[in-house]
């Protein structure tokens, strides 16, 4: 009876020991998933503030010729 115990007992202190491993592991993947999300709207974000910032520039450019081409046509 005493030997049964014994095993069952170390049975239990395995599968304690294995479900804390899958534990720290699934803690472990949650933490990586959310920093790999994070970085991917960090960089979505720059990326729509350097298309805003490439789109004014565009505008800027198209500005003055469109002043110029006006000038032209008075003329």
């Amino acid at each position: 009876m005493d030997k049964n115990m014994q095993e069952i007992e170390k049975k239990a202190l395995r599968a304690i020991k294995i479900s804390i491993a899958s534990i720290a592991i699934s803690i472990f993947l949650g933490i990586l998933s959310l920093w790999v999300l994070l970085n991917q709207v960090t960089i979505s974000v720059g990326i729509d503030k350097k298309l805003i910032q490439i789109e004014k520039q565009i505008q800027d450019m198209q500005k003055p010729k469109s002043i110029e081409s006006s000038k032209l046509e008075s003329n």
